[in-house]
């Protein structure tokens, strides 16, 4: 696969998952920066039964995580900012991305492939047999196209997620 494929494939996830590049830059050194976030960040496990809004997650210099917490809701497709910080004196610059939890970007893509999978056997098996009915060929393919447009009406649904971290994390 030559790089101009590799970043077409890269830009369809990014465009579907709605991953954005972000770079904030802080007048303070590096140390301070770390504080004055974190102390505005709750940990994961705090939020079990919470009734406030909060950002939520762990700020280190090398591995940040944040994301919105919604009470009342699992925030399971919450977007998430993953990120580090370096340090030039006393300016200090963030840089990362906010997308979909890691996590819940596998599960949908194993949970597509699975029922893409499930399709490509059924066609396998109807053209063995053309006798066969294409009533299953049909229910799989409209299961996949039916999981793809559920999962990016929930990705949709949190993009309000992007502005609003963006806001607590400057």
């Amino acid at each position: 696969m030559s790089n101009r494929e590799g970043k077409s494939a890269v830009n369809v996830g990014e465009r579907f998952f709605e991953t954005e590049h972000v770079e904030l830059e802080f007048r303070l050194p590096v140390e301070q920066v770390l504080q004055n976030l974190g102390a505005r960040v709750k940990a994961p496990q705090s939020q079990s039964g919470s009734k406030e809004e909060s950002m939520v997650g762990s700020v280190t210099r090398d591995n940040t995580y944040l994301y919105r917490f919604v009470p009342g809701s699992r925030n399971s497709f919450q977007q998430t900012f993953y990120g580090s910080f370096a340090s030039d004196g006393d300016l200090t610059k963030l840089t990362g991305e906010i997308t979909l939890n890691r996590v819940v970007k596998k599960f949908i893509i194993l949970w597509c492939l699975v029922v893409a999978v499930v399709a490509v056997f059924t066609l396998l098996t109807l053209l063995r047999n053309p006798a066969a009915s294409w009533g299953s060929l049909i229910y799989v393919v409209g299961m996949l196209i039916a999981c793809m447009v559920f999962f990016r009406f929930m990705i949709k649904k949190s993009s309000a997620d992007t502005s609003w971290l963006k806001e607590r994390i400057a």
